[in-house]
């Protein structure tokens, strides 16, 4: 029997949507780097057969999944497209802390994959990421204030992304000791202000 392209869409999506969930709850119990393709699809209860139709091995399914989840978060976020670091510290600026919320809703997750029993695959692809979706946001500030950066682009993408990842370790080992937002406040203050402020040098201008 023919399925129509509507069906079939949504069969592939509810078949990734299994072994994402699945692959998620494996590395909360047992560590990434212990669980098999068979244990994944055994967990989703889809056959191996079906795990190869959408992903080559383990790595590209964890790619994928969280791949959607942060293109979630930035359309999510629209104050990406359009930011004013010269602007008073508020919601807006803050994007509600989506960043922040997501990586609490999923902490147990996290706090497994940044660790021993991770993935630095998996790390390293979430700096880029996040580096490749700051770079255009940079470069429109910068062309809409007519600025010469002083660094590359490029490098100034790859900071925040690096810091932001570091910010959100510490956090996690912390025991989530700050909610979203404080934790989003003192990251764009640590970022716009700098060392110098942060070490009681300097009062920031948005406090």
């Amino acid at each position: 029997m023919d399925v129509t392209p509507v069906k079939r869409d949504r069969r592939i999506a509810r078949t990734q949507q299994l072994l994402s969930s699945a692959l998620m709850e494996l590395v909360v119990e047992r560590g990434y780097n212990e669980i098999t393709i068979q244990d994944i699809v055994d967990r989703a209860d889809v056959s191996r057969a079906t795990f190869y139709l959408h992903y080559t091995d383990k790595d590209e399914l964890l790619f994928a999944s969280m791949e959607k989840i942060y293109d979630g978060l930035v359309s999510d976020h629209k104050d990406w497209e359009h930011p004013d670091f010269s602007a008073p510290l508020d919601e807006d600026i803050l994007c509600e802390a989506g960043d922040y919320e997501h990586v609490a809703e999923y902490a147990d997750f996290y706090r497994v994959m940044i660790s021993k029993n991770g993935s630095v695959g998996f790390v390293l692809r979430v700096m880029s990421y996040l580096a490749q979706v700051m770079q255009p946001v940079l470069e429109k500030q910068a062309e809409e204030e007519r600025v010469e950066p002083k660094v590359p682009l490029d490098l100034i993408a790859a900071f925040w992304a690096g810091a932001e990842v570091g910010v959100m370790k510490w956090w996690l080992e912390n025991d989530l000791k700050y909610t979203p937002k404080e934790m989003a406040k003192m990251q764009y203050l640590l970022s716009v202000q700098g060392l110098k402020w942060a070490l009681g040098g300097e009062k920031a201008n948005h406090e």
